[in-house]
């Protein structure tokens, strides 16, 4: 599994500016992420559009793809603290 995403790869899964902005609250659990707007984009995308969510987590038999989806964002969310700029 690759570490992070680039606003490029947001943007190819078609969040709105407005869903980008949501993502900090659904990594650190203060909104529900799964069957959210933006889930189901990114669902749509990393299953579908570029293949990289693994079968058995995107059914849900060796991993949730939520938590697979979110792990992928923090690294990216990090950094994003680190120079105090926005998604």
């Amino acid at each position: 599994m690759k570490l992070g995403v680039d606003i490029e790869e947001l943007k190819a899964a078609k969040l709105t500016d407005a869903e980008i902005e949501l993502l900090p609250k659904y990594i650190d659990g203060e909104l529900e992420f799964y069957d959210s707007p933006a889930f189901n984009k990114l669902f749509e995308y990393y299953c579908f559009e570029t293949g990289e969510m693994p079968y058995g987590t995107a059914k849900a038999r060796d991993g949730m793809p939520d938590e697979w989806i979110l792990d992928l964002l923090t690294p990216f969310r990090e950094l994003r603290n680190h120079v105090g700029g926005r998604w």
